[in-house]
């Protein structure tokens, strides 16, 4: 299926669009409602958080040397993500 994301979130909207542009993933990304986490959904592998975010975008078809590279900041993609989900209302009053 691809990422499902919080389609209700002006964040995750613009998170995953600035990705979008940046990185042209191959895999798809799905609007949801009401999800606490992004999620990375392929047959019966299911991720959420910065690793749901990291296979999104190992299918990027541009900047594949950084996508690459991801693995070495995945940890504190890991320790970061609960951060800024717990406060993504706050962080999408900031978007216009």
């Amino acid at each position: 299926m691809g990422l499902l994301y919080d389609g209700d979130c002006r964040f995750c909207v613009a998170g995953i669009a600035w990705l979008q542009r940046r990185f042209d993933p191959a895999a798809e990304s799905v609007p949801a409602r009401d999800l606490d986490a992004v999620e990375w959904v392929d047959g019966d592998l299911r991720l959420s958080g910065a690793d749901a975010i990291a296979a999104w975008l190992r299918s990027a078809r541009r900047r594949r040397l950084l996508v690459r590279l991801m693995p070495l900041g995945l940890p504190l993609g890991r320790l970061l993500y609960p951060v800024v989900a717990r406060n993504r209302s706050r962080l999408s009053r900031l978007l216009r």
